[in-house]
Formats: C-alpha cells, sequence, structure tokens
C-alpha cells in the first residue's frame, strides 16, 4: 500500500522550472538565456533585490541549465537526473549554503574554500549558491576573495542577498550584478487568479486585489497568503475574511478616515477612531491601509495614471494633489514615530489629530499672498481693510491730524522695531526717516539722504508688507529726500506730535555754559528736522 504523499505548499508546488516560468524578471531571464546560447559564462554572479522574488529560484536555474545532459542551455529539459536533483535541491555538485546560519570564516573554509579545487562528482559544473551572502562576516569575504575572482573552470558561484549595500565592494566587482524588481500588483493578481483556478479555489477579484497589495511585490508572499486562506476555510475567500485574518482595515472605516483628515473635521475623526478600536486593529496597520490608498488617489491626481478604486477616486475627487502630498507626509512621520514611541495609540493619535490642525493645503495661502503682493504692488488697500468713506466736515481740526500721525508713528516704530531682529542696517536707516500727514490726506515719509532713499527703494515691498501685516491700510505711502513740513503749512507734526514748539521770535540765543543740545531749539529740531544756525544782528 502506497503512502500518501505529504502536502506541499503551493510556493513550492508551483515553483518556476524554466527561465520563461520566472514571473516579473524579464531582463534578468533574458540576459542569462542570451549568455548560456552564446556560451559566455561568468564564473560569479550577484543577484541583489527583495525577498520573495525569484533569485534564488533563478539561481538553481542557472545551475540546472550548466548541469543539464543537453546543456549548457537556456532551456533545460527537467527530466534528465541532473535537473531533477537540482530541482529537489539534493544535487552533490550544487552546494547551497545559507551564510545568515554560516556567517563565520570557519563555515567558508569549509564548505568552498577546501571543496572548490575538488572536481564535480558526475555534472559538468559545480555550482556554490551563497544566499543571503550579506550576512557572512568581513574576515569570511575576505577569505572568499581570492577564490571568488580566481576560481577553477568548473566552478560558478551565485551569490543571492536582499542588502546589496552590506557585500563589500571588493567582492561585488568580481561578479556580474543582476537586478531583481518588486513584482507589480497587477502581475500578482493575475498570478493568483492563475493559481487558483488551478487550486480550484473559490477566491473574489476584491480578496485578489488586497493578498496582491499586501505582499508589497513579493510572490511568494502572495502565493502563502493564498494557501494560507485555503487553510482557513473551505469556502469562497472574501475581502472581508482576508481582512479579518491579516488585521486590514475595513474599507468603508479608511474612507470616513480620509475625508474627516481632508475636511479637517476632528469630531468625525475621533469617531472613525473609536470604530477602529473597536475592531482591535493594529495603529501601524492602520496607517499602511491608510496610506497604500491615499498613495494611489495621489498618483492619479497627478496624472500618473495609477488605479485608485472607484470608491476612493469618487470620494476624495475635491482634494487637491497638494493635501494628499501634506497627509502622506504626515502618515509617514506618524509611522516613524511609532517605531521609536512607546505608546503607538498615542503616536497615532497626535499624528492624526495634528495634520487636521495644520493647514495641508497650501494652494489657497499661496492665492491669498499673490493677491496681497498684486495689491501692496499697485498701491490699492485691501478690500477687508479699506476703510468705509465717511463724511467729513469742512473745518477739518489740527486734533484730528495728530491723532492720525501718531497712528502711523506708532505702526512705523513698530515696524522699525521688528526690522531690528532680520534688518539691522534698514532699521538704523528708517530710525532717520520721519512720517508726515500731508494737506490732502495723503501720506509721505521723508528721509535724510537720497542715499537712504535709495536703500529704502530696493526693501520698499518688504516695509510696506510690513506695515500692511501691523494694520496699516490707508494708502499708498511716498518717500522723499528732505525734511517734513512745518505746522505752519497746516500739517501735522511727524514725531511727538503735540508739543508745543516756540516760535522763532520766542528763540533767546544760547546762554553761555548752556549747549545748544539742552536748548529748546534742540527740541525743535527734533520735531521739525533741520539745522539750527545763530545769525547775529549787526548793529545799525
Amino acid at each position: 500500500m502506497s503512502e500518501k504523499k505529504p502536502y506541499l505548499v503551493l510556493a513550492r508546488k508551483y515553483r518556476p522550472q524554466t527561465f520563461d516560468e520566472v514571473l516579473g524578471q524579464p531582463a534578468v531571464s533574458v540576459t542569462l538565456k542570451n549568455a548560456l546560447s552564446s556560451k559566455r559564462l561568468h564564473h560569479a554572479y550577484l543577484f541583489t533585490g527583495p525577498r520573495g522574488v525569484g533569485k534564488t529560484t533563478m539561481a538553481r536555474l542557472l545551475a540546472k541549465a550548466l548541469n543539464c545532459e543537453k546543456g549548457p542551455t537556456p532551456e533545460p529539459c527537467g527530466q534528465c537526473v541532473s535537473c531533477r536533483e537540482i530541482a529537489s535541491a539534493c544535487a552533490l555538485d550544487v552546494l547551497e549554503m545559507d551564510a545568515a546560519s554560516h556567517t563565520g570564516v570557519d563555515n567558508v573554509r569549509e564548505i568552498i574554500i577546501e571543496t572548490v579545487a575538488l572536481a564535480p562528482s558526475r555534472d559538468r559544473y559545480k555550482v556554490f549558491i551563497i544566499d543571503e551572502a550579506h550576512m557572512l562576516s568581513l574576515a569570511a569575504f575576505n577569505a572568499l576573495l581570492k577564490t571568488l575572482e580566481e576560481p577553477p573552470p568548473h566552478v560558478v558561484f551565485v551569490l543571492a542577498t536582499t542588502e546589496a549595500a552590506k557585500v563589500p565592494a571588493t567582492i561585488a566587482s568580481r561578479c556580474q550584478r543582476y537586478k531583481f524588481k518588486p513584482i507589480a500588483a497587477e502581475v500578482l493578481e493575475a498570478h493568483l487568479k492563475a493559481l487558483a483556478a488551478k487550486e480550484k479555489i473559490s477566491v473574489e477579484p476584491k480578496a485578489l486585489e488586497l493578498l496582491a497589495r499586501n505582499a508589497e511585490g513579493s510572490l511568494r508572499d502572495a502565493v502563502g497568503l493564498l494557501d494560507q486562506c485555503r487553510s482557513f476555510t473551505d469556502k469562497a475567500v472574501t475581502a472581508e475574511l482576508v481582512r479579518e485574518m491579516f488585521g486590514l482595515v475595513r474599507e468603508d472605516l479608511l474612507l470616513g478616515l480620509a475625508q474627516a483628515l481632508l475636511g479637517r473635521d476632528a469630531a468625525g475623526l475621533a469617531e472613525h477612531l473609536r470604530k477602529v478600536y473597536e475592531e482591535g486593529v493594529e495603529p501601524a496597520q492602520l496607517l499602511k491601509d491608510l496610506r497604500s490608498n491615499l498613495h494611489r488617489v495621489y498618483l492619479g491626481k497627478v496624472g500618473l495614471g495609477e488605479r485608485a478604486g472607484e470608491a476612493w477616486a469618487e470620494a476624495l475627487k475635491g482634494a487637491s494633489a497638494e493635501a494628499l502630498r501634506f497627509l502622506l507626509d504626515r502618515v509617514n512621520k506618524t509611522l516613524e514615530e511609532l517605531r521609536f514611541g512607546d505608546s503607538p495609540r498615542l503616536s497615532l493619535e497626535l499624528g492624526l489629530f495634528g495634520s487636521v490642525e495644520t493647514a495641508g493645503d497650501v494652494s489657497e495661502w499661496v492665492s491669498r499672498l499673490t493677491e496681497l503682493e498684486k495689491r501692496l504692488a499697485s498701491g490699492a488697500p485691501s478690500p477687508a481693510a479699506r476703510p468705509q468713506p465717511v463724511q467729513v466736515s469742512e473745518q477739518k481740526t489740527t486734533v484730528d491730524i495728530v491723532k492720525n500721525t501718531e497712528n502711523l508713528s506708532t505702526i512705523f516704530n513698530k515696524a522699525i522695531g521688528l526690522f531690528r531682529e532680520d534688518k539691522p542696517s534698514l532699521a538704523a536707516i528708517l530710525e532717520t526717516a520721519s512720517p508726515a500727514q500731508m494737506p490732502d490726506g495723503s501720506w509721505k515719509i521723508f528721509c535724510r539722504r537720497a542715499f537712504d532713499l535709495g536703500q529704502i527703494q530696493r526693501n520698499q515691498e518688504a516695509i510696506e508688507a510690513k506695515l500692511a501685516t501691523l494694520g496699516w491700510s490707508s494708502g499708498k505711502i511716498v518717500w522723499e529726500v528732505g525734511n517734513p513740513p512745518s505746522r505752519a503749512a497746516g500739517v501735522a507734526a511727524p514725531q511727538d506730535a503735540g508739543v508745543e514748539v516756540p516760535g522763532p521770535e520766542e528763540v533767546p540765543e544760547p546762554q553761555a555754559g548752556v549747549s545748544v543740545e539742552s536748548s529748546s531749539l534742540d527740541r525743535a529740531g527734533k520735531i521739525l528736522g533741520g539745522t539750527v544756525r545763530f545769525i547775529k544782528k549787526k548793529p545799525s
């Protein structure tokens, strides 16, 4: 009575047996097939790429192609003794070494260096396959270096690694390097559908999409997930079953979270998070699922044609690309904080609620600032800040003018204080300038020197923008060189308005021992500007 064969997992049962069956790596397959056809074989190969994309499988196929009875051939028969033994990983002349568990120099010396000079026991080539090669120690790499550079003619090395950066340059430079790429989700989905049909597994299309997406480009992971679903139930594999098995978040909850985040709805976000907590979803898984869906919508917004799903495309059709980019950035940063924090729930809530409180769509702010710059350049006041027209009586008192002058002086002095922090040289020039209101209601600021006026004109936009932010909204300001007009012309004094200034006939000559700076003339000079000169009368 024959014994029943043990169950073979799908990943091993459907392992590719020819170069054409390797999924998603056409460049590597074609290059190796052409090298075998033309007999241009290298003695060392380095296969790099993410997990589960076919590196070890391709290494075994290369060993089969080299040692097949019909070989070296790009199409091994798969029926001869060598092909069958290599496929079952029991060939004497094909040695597979797991560098993760054989990291030391003694392991390399025992398995490779001491046996490399021996001729193959039966096959054409002796093939050494070193899996996870980056795990070898530096001493092991150094011991392997000379053998890898000049091996015997019957030896071929194949090094496979998921972290090419950790392989020393001295080793990589002695190998032909082949880069394996992650497999696209659409290719994985089609492959899973074909496997399900062969194994007579009933799977919903949405479930296949979820399995392919969560495999993250790994064929082995995708097939393993399908195998796990088949072990879970004898009935049809549904999308809801896949979410329940692997802790994925329901799509309606993800959509609700995305809409609350983009709509800056803190209450709605809190409600959806409460439902997520009730289902026991891990914060990291929640953020990964949210990021995956938002990423596809974002790629569609920027015109890359990525498939986003009808529900997501419809729900987020009003979101701009800038808002989605900002939200993706915040989700990524929150995932990084989860890795190092001791409270995943706190990190999750701080990240999500922080994105609600911060403005993510900067397009509105940019348009508003652009409009403000245009208004400042043209001299037109802001519509929101434009004063309402008022009825002004014919008798305009000096007190009103003095009040407006003090208002401008206060704003002007505040602006000077702000410029002291970032532009001290400009602040020093502004301190010598004096604002004044003209009889027609317009404003002028007088500079003492033409040089000062030139410096101010170079920074005029920044100065007027600063005045606008401090509350100035009464029209364009004219800058001139000279002294502000006196009160006699019916114009308010630029500084210290309301101070009584003696007339020219009341100004006494300076007494002996009293400096000009301490006299009332000094006060008048500060208010009116100009220079004080004493003219001595000639005796009549």
